[in-house]
């Protein structure tokens, strides 16, 4: 066997292992179980798909052992899908309008990510609906016992939040597996560079750009949200939600191609950042931002650097 399949499997046992410290119940573990795709990337983004899924079948082969077919299929849908999806779309290779070949852009990864993340949540909330249950409802209770098992007594205060949670709790996953997935993604790819094994250069955020389809999909969701009633609108308004995440990305990639017009741009992200935190509304203003950039394109067709202002 040689050595980068052995790399490729060691990779997929330590993601399996990432993914089964969410059973230990120790915050610590939960923590770092989120950077369960962390080791798929690497080996993803380092060797190629084929060594990815060689990692892939070694830890769902171990988790199969352990746990039987439970694990193995939230491991599959929730942490090597995903990422096999995400690094076979980063590493395709096209010719640009140029006729030079090149990777795919940012935001199409983005974008169809995205799409995915919307449609296996469609997939999980509509086979809720299909065993004949009340979706708001049966997450009111998951989350009514996640709270009793944790010790919390139920309280009209906790009740709130419940009801406020129940609301959009399915984009609250989705969101944040979303999240975690660029954010692993982004860290491998950084280590990479730094050792100088990474297959294709890192995004510029600055310059990322959405598909065109990006915003027909969102519309598309808010229009069902506005018409459709019960349960589809339920799961629309969630749909709606994980869409919107490449717009902010969009915004966000804004802000850092005007901030990198200026020299203090660091402290300019640094201070944006910091309010953008402490503001939940700074975050749909920003993905409105990104709407707005993908309409009129703010930016023009070549984002302004400080760099290539000062070319011109």
């Amino acid at each position: 066997m040689s050595r980068n399949i052995l790399m490729a499997v060691g990779a997929g046992l330590g993601s399996s292992v990432l993914f089964l410290l969410v059973l230990s119940g120790n915050p610590l573990a939960l923590l770092l179980s989120y950077f369960g795709h962390l080791p798929l990337f690497l080996i993803g983004l380092w060797q190629g798909p084929k060594r990815l899924l060689v990692a892939a079948i070694a830890a769902c082969s171990a988790l199969v052992l352990l746990g039987g077919l439970l694990p193995f299929t939230v491991f599959m849908v929730v942490f090597a899908g995903p990422a096999m999806l995400l690094t076979r779309l980063a590493l395709v290779t096209r010719k640009d309008e140029t006729g030079k070949p090149g990777f795919v852009p940012t935001g199409i990864v983005v974008s169809a990510m995205a799409v995915m993340i919307a449609m296996v949540m469609i997939v999980i909330t509509g086979s809720v609906t299909a065993e004949g249950l009340d979706i708001q409802e049966f997450i009111s209770q998951f989350l009514g016992q996640m709270y009793s098992e944790m010790g919390v007594p139920m309280t009209p205060e906790l009740q709130n939040i419940i009801d406020m949670f129940q609301t959009y709790f399915p984009a609250i996953v989705a969101v944040s597996w979303l999240l975690m997935l660029f954010a692993n993604a982004a860290i491998a790819q950084a280590i990479l560079v730094r050792s100088g094994r990474n297959l294709r250069p890192s995004p510029d955020l600055a310059s990322m750009a959405l598909p065109g389809w990006s915003l027909f999909a969102f519309a598309l969701a808010g229009f069902l949200v506005g018409f459709a009633d019960g349960s589809l609108a339920y799961v629309a308004r969630n749909v709606a939600v994980v869409l919107a995440v490449p717009f902010l990305i969009q915004g966000l990639a804004l802000v850092h191609g005007q901030a990198a017009r200026w020299p203090q741009k660091r402290m300019i992200l640094t201070v944006f950042y910091i309010v953008a935190v402490l503001s939940t509304w700074s975050f749909i203003a920003i993905t409105g931002l990104g709407i707005v950039e993908h309409l009129i394109r703010l930016r023009g067709k070549q984002p302004m650097t400080r760099s290539n202002e000062e070319d011109r």
